[in-house]
């Protein structure tokens, strides 16, 4: 009888000892060995440098590309180059711009825990390269409440454009005043994916404070003639490029802000299929016509030639020639398309912001009388870092063409500044909004009413779902649609 009751205790108990192992296993096996389940502030790092780089080109290609008259549709005449703007355009803007600030933002949280000044300081310089992409592209956006979802703040306030400017343009001089030109970055062992910059490389560390600087300047050049923040910006760039010690810039196009994409997974080009980038487009006369009007070596780094037949001898023969933009009867002839293999096809670099747009803003700078540099010296060499970005070299003879020699004018500045920003995000798009130039057509097929759009719309979802702070920011800035007009803007209404 014993024996028989020893033999049932044991029984009950060894399904408990086979819980009990199992539950103790557990905690390994629900472990993924292929996830990283610790974070540091360089793993955050380069997802967003590559997520950033890769969506920014995206939305030069989709959007910017048609819009300023670059390039022109074949199989359609309602899109954005004739200005039919769909309410929605900006949606996947504000979605993607705030998916990776929250990875900034977590880059910035990181480093704080550890102390290493080197990734605050790139933290703050990435959240306001983004901030300002933000603003610039919808008006009033929200800053200090954003990317706090782990806080439970999921319904941010907006700020006005005046603050966000003063935070980005307080952010970058703090960035600028923290980075450490004797430490690396500690955790990308490998080099980070802007500027390669390690534990050992320190020159990398100088290059991002450059890129630092050079985006202040940026931010502070886009409100120069705003009434809220021109005096501040004046002052500030004075400032910056009296003291190059301080505030070093861009010196070199090995300096620029650049995402190489190798080609190879899961580095891959933005546009899987290159072919893409021509099919059923084809590039405008307004962009090639400038260029052969240059002579500029550039014309055949964008464009391929079109084939036509010569109308007097019946041969066929290519050159380069666009589309007339916005038209309303579709031209007979074959124009050029941009060319994939140069632009679309990995390995490429995607540029962010550049050492000829640095050179472009001490030009207009001193043009306008508020730096005393020779504004023809400066313009001749963004001219040529504008080129020679491209694998060109800058013709002999090239600034004694009267069409591309500086003429003391903010136009001719800016004429030549439109092709350096070329697949920069919406930089040609916020360049001309802040200027009016260059003089982008409107062509004949474009409706009367319809206008070159100011900013994007706010998405509909924030109506639903942060409807106070959406209200007040419409209502702070004048409106939410194409027309509404930001505080730096001050070209005429085309």
């Amino acid at each position: 009888m014993k024996k028989i009751f020893r033999n049932i205790i044991m029984l009950m108990t060894v399904p408990f000892m086979l819980m009990t192992s199992a539950c103790e296993s557990m905690d390994d096996t629900n472990v993924d060995p292929t996830r990283m389940n610790t974070a540091n502030a360089g793993s955050f790092l380069d997802p967003l440098i590559y997520g950033m780089g890769t969506y920014t080109w995206t939305r030069y290609n989709s959007w910017t590309f048609q819009l300023m008259q670059c390039l022109v549709t074949t199989n359609s005449t309602s899109g954005v180059g004739w200005f039919n703007i769909s309410d929605t355009a900006g949606d996947g803007v504000w979605t993607n711009y705030y998916k990776w600030n929250t990875n900034a933002k977590a880059i910035y949280d990181e480093a704080v825990k550890v102390g290493d000044p080197n990734y605050q300081a790139i933290a703050l310089t990435l959240r306001c390269w983004i901030f300002e992409n933000t603003t610039d592209a919808f008006g009033d956006i929200p800053v200090q409440e954003s990317c706090r979802g782990e806080e439970q703040l999921y319904y941010p306030k907006f700020e006005s454009q005046t603050d966000v400017y003063r935070f980005i343009i307080d952010s970058l001089d703090v960035a600028n005043s923290i980075y450490n030109l004797k430490k690396g970055l500690q955790f990308n062992t490998n080099g980070d994916k802007m500027y390669c910059s390690s534990g050992s490389d320190l020159q990398g560390i100088l290059k991002w404070k450059k890129f630092t600087n050079s985006l202040r300047l940026r931010a502070l050049l886009r409100v120069i003639d705003s009434k809220e923040l021109g005096d501040l910006a004046k002052a500030e760039l004075k400032k910056m490029l009296a003291d190059p010690t301080t505030y070093p810039v861009f010196e070199s196009n090995d300096d620029n802000a650049k995402v190489h994409i190798s080609g190879i997974a899961p580095d891959e080009a933005p546009m899987t299929r290159p072919s893409d980038l021509s099919a059923y487009k084809s590039l405008s006369a307004f962009f090639i016509d400038r260029l052969q009007d240059w002579k500029d070596p550039r014309l055949e780094v964008f464009a391929t030639q079109a084939t036509n037949k010569d109308p007097q001898t019946g041969q066929e023969v290519t050159s380069f020639i666009g589309l007339p933009s916005g038209y309303d009867v579709e031209p007979t002839f074959t124009a050029s398309s941009p060319n994939a293999a140069n632009l679309a096809t990995a390995p490429q670099d995607i540029q962010c912001l550049t050492y000829a747009e640095v050179l472009f803003i001490k030009a207009e700078l001193a043009q306008r009388g508020l730096i005393s540099d020779d504004a023809k010296l400066l313009y001749e060499k963004a001219v040529a870092a504008a080129i020679t970005q491209w694998g060109v070299e800058v013709p002999d003879g090239y600034f004694d063409n009267g069409k591309a020699a500086y003429d003391g004018t903010l136009r001719r500045i800016m004429e030549q500044k439109f092709y350096a920003l070329f697949f920069i995000d919406f930089q040609q798009w916020f360049e001309y909004n802040r200027t009016g130039y260059p003089d982008v057509p409107k062509g004949p097929g474009v409706d009367a009413s319809l206008h070159m759009p100011y900013r994007f719309k706010y998405p509909a979802i924030l109506q639903r779902m942060n409807r106070e702070h959406y209200l007040e920011a419409v209502k702070s800035m004048g409106g939410d649609d194409f027309n509404t007009r930001l505080i730096w803007q001050k070209r005429p209404e085309l």
